[in-house]
């Protein structure tokens, strides 16, 4: 055996937090067909700590007891952050009929967003006790073999209930570092728009919506060793033959950074007609054209190109759908009991009254992804590295394309993008940044014809209950499921 780990856990992860929230609104009219709402929230939350302070945190000023260098885990009890009490989060809201048929609406809110855990057992290393049996880095032989197991090892326990790594090699030894000057993250939406009733029960809207987290908390490992650490190949040829010595805590793996790093935005226009329900027809449809960008895909760890430059990571959201259009329609069939045709009840009314017809149809442009590679000959730093486009995205779809006569396995169907449009980056070099290609989907519709039956308790089958009752029996339904290419 080259590597093995062992872990055993000596205490029991128990966060505690406290959450409080006040709030206050008040709606004024100040003049006929104005109407205000005004509100006024105010969020606390405790810093982050257990319930027995059997956490653990990164210290880059304290001495490494393991290893005799500078920056070290440390088990500190209390919170680990400062208490942040300037969390006020104003709302306005506000609707203006300033003409029989015209209605101006516009809002603006702040929310804050809990911190808590993104995960468990989060700064709790060394009281999750690791011991790795490897060789130094560069040295290739093995650490025992199978047939005769592994040298004896034992935990030392220290009086706080921690256990110090076990080891030589540090590439497997993570740490964890909470920003002192945490802070909740928010979210700010604002919208503005107008309602048009141009004929009786049919309204026009248009509508912008824009929205923007800030301040989202992700951790970085910032134990990376920086792209520019040397232009000379030379250097740069030692370092790929062991990293783990040229990192800036050479005594550590990873060491996540929990902080506000992250942020999105969002803006939006809405372009949306509607018929209100009346002669059994009611109708909806709605267009928008959007944009949304962010640095990280989700809570808890975020990774890129380099954790000294974040900003290389913006771009367009896994989730941006820049054109999408939907419509619904419900229609009631004219046929049956209490319907314009067929006005009886009996056997007639059972076949055809009661029928309803509806519409889902959902047009969309596709979400983005980001193309990697593998199989390059150059070496490359830790870190994400991506391939280099030549010409323009557009260049680099097939002309043309179509799925194939290969739905499945996915290998078996045609490329959508051309492989030489794309080229391995230079050695040491990174490749663009988070590049993002559109995925084109096609239509998706969903026709249904469907009535509902209910059945008499007047029927003798039905007789062992006293009194009238309907029971639903069961719904006819036909539908055509969506297509998606």
């Amino acid at each position: 055996m080259t590597s093995a780990t062992f872990t055993q856990e000596f205490a029991s992860w128990l966060p505690r937090w406290w959450s409080h929230q006040l709030y206050v609104q008040d709606d004024w009219k100040p003049v006929k067909g104005l109407s205000i709402a005004l509100g006024l929230r105010w969020s606390y939350e405790t810093p982050f700590q257990t319930k027995y302070g059997q956490q653990s945190e990164f210290d880059p000023t304290v001495k490494d007891p393991v290893s005799g260098l500078m920056g070290a885990i440390v088990h500190r009890p209390g919170g680990l952050a400062k208490s942040d009490l300037n969390n006020f989060a104003p709302r306005i809201g506000v609707a203006w009929n300033f003409h029989p048929s015209l209605v101006f609406r516009s809002s603006f809110g702040m929310v804050h967003q809990d911190i808590f855990a993104t995960g468990t057992n989060i700064m709790y290393q060394e009281y999750l006790a690791t011991a790795t049996l490897q060789a130094p880095v560069g040295d290739p032989q093995h650490v025992f073999r199978l047939s005769e197991g592994p040298a004896p090892f034992q935990y030392v326990r220290q009086p706080d209930g921690s256990v110090p790594f076990i080891g030589t090699n540090y590439s497997s030894r993570s740490a964890s570092w909470w920003d002192p000057n945490m802070r909740m993250p928010y979210v700010l939406n604002w919208s503005g728009g107008v309602q048009w009733e141009f004929a009786r029960n049919w309204v026009l809207e248009a509508q912008y919506q824009g929205q923007s987290g800030v301040g989202l908390i992700n951790s970085w490992d910032i134990n990376a060793i920086p792209l520019n650490v040397s232009s000379d190949i030379n250097v740069l040829n030692t370092i790929f033959q062991g990293t783990q010595n040229y990192k800036p805590y050479t005594q550590f793996g990873s060491i996540n950074h929990f902080s506000n790093y992250g942020h999105n935005t969002y803006h939006g226009g809405t372009w949306r007609v509607e018929k209100r329900a009346s002669a059994g027809l009611s109708f909806n449809a709605f267009y928008t054209w959007s944009k949304s960008l962010n640095e990280n895909e989700g809570d808890g760890a975020d990774g890129g190109v380099t954790f000294y430059n974040r900003r290389l990571e913006k771009a367009r959201s896994s989730t941006d759908i820049r054109h999408r259009f939907v419509s619904v329609m419900s229609y009631d069939l004219p046929f049956g009991k209490g319907r314009r045709f067929l006005q009886r009840g009996g056997i007639v009314n059972h076949v055809f009254g009661g029928w309803q017809l509806t519409w889902t149809q959902t047009l969309q442009s596709g979400q983005p992804f980001t193309v990697g590679f593998s199989g390059s000959p150059y070496r490359y730093l830790p870190g994400e590295s991506r391939p280099n486009i030549i010409g323009t995205v557009e260049d680099a779809y097939t002309p043309g394309w179509t799925l194939g006569p290969n739905r499945f396995p996915t290998a078996a169907q045609n490329p959508y993008l051309k492989f030489d449009a794309f080229s391995y980056p230079r050695a040491v070099h990174r490749g663009q940044p988070r590049p993002k290609h559109v995925r084109r989907t096609g239509p998706d519709l969903d026709p249904a014809l469907a009535r509902e039956m209910v059945a008499d308790s007047r029927a003798p089958a039905l007789r062992a209950a006293p009194g009238r009752q309907q029971l639903p029996v069961y719904t006819a339904e036909f539908r055509q499921s969506g297509l998606d290419i």
